[in-house]
């Protein structure tokens, strides 16, 4: 249990990720900046993660993302638009 903890932290990377982030929110907008803009980031993220849900209950699949792009872009852009998904 803790090897796979401790392989997925580091392939996570949080420590530098959180130093690189947060740097440049504190450097040009401060602890408010950073604080609201976590806040509003977070919101805003679950209406995508409502709308993947409300997609994953029209379009079940066990292909997801890819199906999905695929099957509500059209036969011209199907390819295109799963292979951008998926990279």
């Amino acid at each position: 249990l803790l090897s796979n903890f401790a392989f997925s932290f580091s392939i996570i990377s949080v420590l530098t990720g959180i130093t690189t982030l947060y740097n440049t929110g504190l450097t040009f907008g401060g602890p408010v900046a950073t604080t609201y803009g976590w806040l509003v980031a977070g919101f805003f993220t679950m209406f995508v993660g409502l709308s993947m849900a409300e997609i994953c209950s029209s379009y079940p699949t066990s292909g997801g993302l890819y199906y999905w792009s695929a099957r509500l872009s059209g036969k011209e852009w199907a390819p295109f638009a799963s292979w951008l998904t998926g990279w």
